[in-house]
Parts: structure tokens; C-alpha cells; sequence
């Protein structure tokens, strides 16, 4: 089993990852998803529902799949609580940098995009 580490900055390449993310847990791996800068925006409940109005990608439904699955879901805290009212999609975490420093850490592999 391999521990995967993703690192999404940009909103536009969440479904990708969460897709990969998905494939790689059930074949057995650890993953953690980390979201911060503009990656932050699709845990916002509000926001996942652009995304399927204006990409046909149903956001919620992917990350409520991972969740499920056990990918560990994790917010900025700094991103988070600097961007007055968002509303967090279940499952979703808040953490800072040495959070995702001490998993990075430990990780086969750490990947951004």
C-alpha cells in the first residue's frame, strides 16, 4: 500500500484529481487531498453547484465519494476561514501547514496541481 498526497491550487483541476484520487484508494493506497488557494473554492457547497451548471461535473457527488471511500478531505484553514461564508461540503477538514507538512512527510508520493 502507498500513501498519495495531492495538493490542488487551482479549482479547475479538482475533478481530475479527486477522480484519481478515487482509483488509487480503491486499489488499495492511502490518499489525502489537500485544497488551498483557488482549489479551496469546490468545497464550497455553492460552488460545487457552478461547476455543474457551467462544466457538467457534479462536484458534491465526487467529493461525498471520496469521503466515503476514507480519502482524507482537507481545507486551509487560512483559506477557509479568510473567505467569509463558505459552506464546507461534509467530510471536508480544516488544516494548516504543519498538518499537511507531517502527512506530506510520510507520503510515497506528493503531487500538486
Amino acid at each position: 500500500m502507498k500513501r498519495w498526497v495531492y495538493f490542488v491550487t487551482l479549482s479547475s483541476n479538482a475533478p481530475y484529481v479527486i477522480k484519481e484520487g478515487i482509483e488509487r484508494k480503491k486499489s488499495g493506497d492511502e490518499v489525502m487531498i489537500f485544497f488551498d488557494l483557488d482549489g479551496a473554492y469546490v468545497l464550497d457547497k455553492r460552488y460545487t453547484q457552478k461547476l455543474e451548471r457551467s462544466h457538467g461535473v457534479d462536484m458534491e457527488k465526487l467529493l461525498q465519494q471520496a469521503h466515503s471511500l476514507g480519502i482524507g478531505l482537507y481545507g486551509c484553514q487560512l483559506n477557509i476561514l479568510v473567505a467569509d461564508g463558505l459552506e464546507l461540503v461534509d467530510g471536508v477538514e480544516l488544516a494548516g501547514v504543519v498538518t499537511f507538512l507531517e502527512i506530506a512527510y510520510g507520503a510515497d508520493a506528493v503531487l500538486s496541481y
